[in-house]
């Protein structure tokens, strides 16, 4: 696994995290309420959605850049209906960050979306969650699996990954602190 091309993906969402900062606090006027009694909170609410939402779609980039045959369908020009991943042209499916990323009605919207696009290539579906415990099991069709045991099955070294975006995730967080250390203490 290449830890410098890992870190390279990995790079613009330390930028966008803290342009979306500096954004909020300076340009949104619908947040002004909580700019004014709670700063803070903004901000912090602002890197982890921002952070999160940016980490989606580079573990994909890492999933296809660093796995084993894996295609990474969610980039323009090859996107597929409910589809993030194709692995070795046999599996497609969808790789969410954790399990809490979809629940309720956008869960069964998008179980059904896979299963559709997937009967129509003729490729077995799975649903792969990036962090959090090892699983790994079939339910209706479905392949469910997570954490460490996805990773190893594309070919990566989870703990190396892990230990690679907390590190960014960390150097992230103080980049904010020293932007906007006079907000923070307040």
């Amino acid at each position: 696994m290449n830890s410098l091309l890992i870190e390279a993906i990995l790079h613009p969402i330390k930028q966008k995290t803290v342009m979306k900062i500096y954004k909020n606090l300076h340009h949104n006027a619908e947040l002004n309420l909580i700019k004014d009694a709670i700063p803070e909170v903004l901000i912090w609410a602002t890197f982890e959605k921002t952070f999160t939402t940016c980490l989606g779609y580079a573990l994909q980039e890492i999933a296809e850049t660093c796995g084993n045959n894996v295609r990474n369908t969610d980039k323009k020009q090859r996107k597929v209906l409910g589809i993030d991943l194709a692995i070795n042209e046999e599996w497609e499916g969808q790789l969410k960050a954790n399990k809490n990323t979809q629940t309720g009605t956008h869960k069964n919207d998008s179980i059904q979306k896979l299963l559709e696009t997937t009967s129509k290539h003729e490729t077995k579906a799975f649903f792969a969650v990036a962090f959090g415990d090892s699983f790994d099991y079939v339910k209706n069709d479905i392949r469910y699996i997570g954490g460490e045991a996805f990773w190893t099955w594309i070919g990566i070294d989870y703990t190396q990954l892990r230990d690679i975006i907390v590190r960014v995730m960390r150097e992230t967080a103080d980049e904010v602190k020293y932007a906007y250390g006079h907000v923070l203490r307040g």
